[in-house]
């Protein structure tokens, strides 16, 4: 006679229910009481919470169970780095997801006030954005170590901005180059876009975005860069704004 799932230890029930998902830990939540109270312990919820995620908690957010915490973090971005990233996570599938601000980017001429100017806007979940006002030689680089994302999952990469109340120029006819790869190969997955194809659609905060690439986060450490420029026709474009590049799941194998 075969044992039944429910009449093993509370604690190993947790953490079978532990290597499914969220999503699927919050309907087992609703089969029957016991299976409620294990799903919400804090066993059951341990492992979807990066080890460094309570280093960087306030007071306030110590206190909270996992569960609780995990929602909070699917909710509520936490900044860290000084501030200079922003780590949350995705709600169905407890996946792992990044911004890096304008700060933490590799921005050509960015601190040269006659091409681009620090600013700050109340929309932005960091302190300060970058504000092009004019380049010829418009290049936006970033890097992020595979240790800070989910395994078996593609990962896409988008530049995360808006217009200025100028409105953009130069990109109508200037495609640009994007990229998202590993830094340990020679293989480039360039591909080129046109910057008005990001202000097509907006993100729920208000923000556009341009998808820079995809790539495959397997089981091996290593640096990932993101990038766009454009350098091949040389016109001077400006009028945006950056906040930065966001690297989120799309899809989980």
């Amino acid at each position: 006679m075969g044992m039944n799932f429910l009449d093993l230890p509370e604690e190993c029930i947790a953490v079978v229910i532990s290597f499914t998902s969220p999503y699927d830990i919050c309907r087992l939540s609703a089969v029957s009481k016991l299976l409620r109270s294990i799903a919400d312990s804090d066993a059951a919820w341990e492992r979807f919470l990066p080890s460094y995620s309570r280093m960087y908690i306030n007071n306030t957010l110590s206190s909270f169970s996992n569960k609780k915490l995990f929602l909070c973090l699917c909710e509520s971005p936490l900044l860290i780095g000084d501030g200079r990233m922003s780590f949350w996570m995705e709600k169905r599938s407890g996946k792992k997801c990044w911004m890096l601000s304008a700060r933490k980017l590799e921005i050509t001429w960015v601190d040269s006030r006659e091409f681009w100017i620090w600013m700050s806007t109340p929309d932005s979940r960091f302190k300060e954005v970058a504000g092009l006002l004019a380049v010829c030689w418009f290049e936006i680089r970033g890097k992020i170590s595979t240790s800070l994302l989910s395994k078996a999952t593609i990962y896409g990469a988008y530049l995360v901005f808006k217009e200025q109340e100028m409105r953009a120029f130069g990109f109508e006819s200037l495609p640009l180059d994007v990229s998202f790869r590993s830094t340990r190969t020679d293989v480039y997955n360039d591909r080129r876009v046109l910057l008005e194809s990001g202000m097509q659609e907006s993100r729920e905060d208000g923000w556009l975005e341009i998808e820079l690439g995809e790539y495959y986060v397997g089981f091996n450490e290593e640096d990932l860069e993101m990038s766009v420029s454009e350098t091949r026709e040389g016109g001077w474009k400006g009028g945006i704004i950056v906040q930065g590049i966001e690297i989120r799941p799309k899809e989980v194998l």
